[in-house]
């Protein structure tokens, strides 16, 4: 029996609070769609926090999973090297068998 593989969204916006958001309770947005993904299958994040206030520093460490000083993404001009593990470049499939493997 094979399992459904569920669809997987990362909504990543560029300065844009998390407040300013309708089911945030932000009287004046008009973010339906948001709203409604939230709501039914998404999720959202009331008390969250990013680790560098430069957007490319931050979204490194979201990526990687590391501090953006581990590798030296302390501004905007220190992108992700070839080397480095990124979210969506990795292999699910072959971390899993590796952890069976080492049972």
């Amino acid at each position: 029996m094979s399992r459904k593989r569920p669809h997987i969204i990362l909504f990543n916006p560029d300065q844009w609070r998390g407040d300013v958001l309708g089911h945030m309770g932000d009287p004046a947005a008009r973010t339906p769609n948001l709203d409604r993904l939230a709501a039914k299958e998404g999720v959202s994040f009331s008390s969250a926090f990013c680790q560098n206030p430069v957007c490319t520093p931050s979204r490194c460490s979201f990526m990687s999973g590391w501090y953006p000083h581990v590798r030296g993404h302390r501004t905007m001009y220190h992108m992700m090297k070839p080397d480095e593990p990124v979210l969506l470049k990795t292999d699910f499939r072959f971390q899993s068998e590796k952890r069976t493997a080492r049972r």
